[in-house]
């Protein structure tokens, strides 16, 4: 043995000899500090009996220390523990779990939510939902953020099996709802076993499925959370899937499909029809609720319905915007009675990301039921395929929502998150924030509005005004991001709806009724370059004349005020 290092360490002398200057940079940088009692929790094992419902056992794989850095540059540690929570049932995939625990803690956790049909491990490590790009992530700020897969893993988001998962019970059951809560118990022994203490605020904030998921936890786990965030919420599920298949159903023949020039000449119409109706024609669409009834996409129309080019609107086409803009029956009654998932809004038909009809509604091709169609019309056949009919050759094109009643009712009874009665989440003090984008084409903005509705029949305006706000960011796309029509310029959507929530949480000071939201120019300087009011619902930010790019120059006001 001695010999062999008598061997060896001329050998490596050598090689130091001849050290690059890269090689050298590199061995002087500095490593990052080890996070006192990170190490330790590797190999941590949770019993089952620590988690609020039926679930195996968890344990912690991996601790090993990790740095972020704020938006102006300060380096912040943290520990970044990975984990599992075990199955219960044969063929079912573990539930996968990240929880970063910063050195820095400000005694307080974030769950974020994940996104479509979940499948990859939420990181925690970036920002909240629509914050500006100034302010430092939840992690960097001394949030513990907590993650989690939902109990599937996919390689990639746009796996055109995305919901494969599906077939297993145990698996769908952790996406619709039970994962979250059992990530939630996992990362509380976390918290105590790594600081010693509890956290003393909960928070969760998601947006699309990561919204749904905020709703759910609010709705069937009142107690683990004292604030969530919701954002573009997909919690009429059932409604939603349900336009999805039909989108990829009416394109189908070929007569349907709607390319990039359609899109801009339905865009336009839009424009000059809405877009002075917020006192500014400015290309942006604000007047979100005042629009629909200007609208009349028929005008569009080439003459005998036929495709007759870019300048018109075949009735196929058209066929194809009633799933969008119009209702659409669900099969079945789905919980609280709802039977119907309402339209689109008009506006941002065209949208950065890119978003708006081309990514969700038509690529401009004939559906093909693969990865490559448009993401509406890929979700809409994965339903069909693996969650309703549950058979992976089933063939989408001969789907008959009528022969699966009992299966829809099924599925809607796990994933739908419209249940209004907030009570139990309102005694414990629980503090809600809803936000809706209004040029969503993944989803309503109509089905916020609703629930939010639906709270107040059940629950009382002046209770609702104790625990919730509802906002609506005129023109947003899904991914929050919107632009203007005319210009291509950034509208300011950018708000920090986390220290919203976090203030009325911990200090008792509710947000205000107008939101102001911003656009900064690109770091390191974040000047704001422009902002604009987010108003309460229904209201929404008029012109009232002045520097277009200045909050001071709108108001929150109702449509047709």
């Amino acid at each position: 043995m001695s010999r062999s290092k008598c061997i060896i360490w001329p050998a490596l002398m050598a090689v130091a000899a001849v050290a690059t200057p890269a090689e050298v940079a590199a061995s002087e940088a500095p490593v990052p500090p080890v996070v006192p009692g990170c190490a330790q929790l590797s190999g941590l094992q949770i019993a089952a009996s620590q988690i609020g419902i039926s679930s195996g056992s968890a344990i912690v794989t991996s601790a090993t220390s990790g740095t972020v850095m704020t938006p102006q540059g300060e380096k912040r540690h943290y520990c970044l523990v990975l984990g599992e929570i075990a199955a219960r049932t044969s063929g079912a995939s573990p539930i996968r779990f990240r929880v970063n625990l910063p050195a820095a803690w400000n005694s307080r956790s974030l769950q974020m939510g994940g996104g479509g049909f979940n499948g990859l491990l939420t990181d925690g490590l970036g920002p909240a939902r629509d914050q500006p790009a100034s302010i430092a992530t939840p992690l960097a700020r001394g949030y513990v953020t907590i993650g989690t897969d939902s109990g599937h893993q996919l390689k990639s988001a746009d796996d055109p099996e995305v919901a494969r998962f599906a077939l297993n019970d145990e698996m769908f059951r952790n996406f619709a709802f039970e994962a979250y809560k059992k990530v939630a118990d996992v990362a509380a022994v976390l918290i105590e076993t790594h600081y010693g203490r509890a956290a003393k605020y909960r928070f969760f904030l998601g947006g699309s499925e990561g919204g749904r998921e905020a709703l759910t936890m609010a709705q069937r786990y009142p107690g683990n959370f004292e604030g969530i965030v919701s954002v573009v919420p997909v919690i009429n599920w059932t409604g939603l899937f349900t336009t999805f298949y039909n989108f990829g159903a009416v394109q189908r023949n070929g007569l349907g499909s709607i390319n990039a020039a359609k899109v801009r000449l339905i865009a336009d119409h839009v424009n000059a029809t809405c877009d002075a109706l917020d006192g500014i024609a400015d290309g942006v669409v604000t007047n979100y609720l005042a629009c629909p009834a200007k609208m009349e996409l028929r005008k569009l129309r080439c003459p005998d319905g036929k495709d007759l080019g870019d300048t018109c609107l075949s009735d196929g086409q058209l066929a194809t915007l009633r799933t969008v803009y119009e209702p659409t029956p669900i099969p079945v009654e789905t919980p609280n009675g709802i039977t119907s998932y309402p339209p689109r809004l008009f506006g941002s038909e065209i949208a950065p990301g890119p978003d708006g009809l081309a990514r969700w509604v038509s690529t401009g091709t004939p559906p093909t039921e693969t990865g490559s169609d448009a993401r509406g019309v890929v979700y809409g056949w994965n339903y069909a395929r693996f969650v309703i009919a549950r058979d992976p050759s089933f063939d989408v094109r001969t789907y008959d929502p009528k022969n699966f009643e009992t299966r829809i009712k099924a599925v809607a009874d796990l994933m739908d998150s419209t249940n209004p009665d907030l009570s139990g989440f309102y005694k414990r003090g629980g503090k809600l924030i809803l936000r809706e984008n209004a040029g969503d084409f993944a989803q309503s903005p109509l089905v916020g509005m609703h629930y939010f509705e639906s709270v107040v029949a059940k629950m009382g305006k002046s209770t609702v005004n104790r625990f919730m706000r509802f906002y609506v960011s005129p023109a947003s796309a899904h991914s929050g991001r919107a632009s203007s029509l005319t210009t291509g310029v950034a509208v300011p959507t950018s708000h920090d709806l986390l220290e919203d929530i976090d203030k009325w949480v911990s200090e008792g000071t509710p947000p205000k009724d107008m939101l102001i939201q911003v656009r900064e120019s690109e770091g390191p300087a974040f000047k704001v370059e422009a902002a604009r009011p987010m108003c309460r619902y229904p209201l929404y930010p008029h012109y009232v004349g002045g520097d277009a790019t200045a909050a001071t120059s709108y108001r929150c006001r109702k449509s047709g005020n």
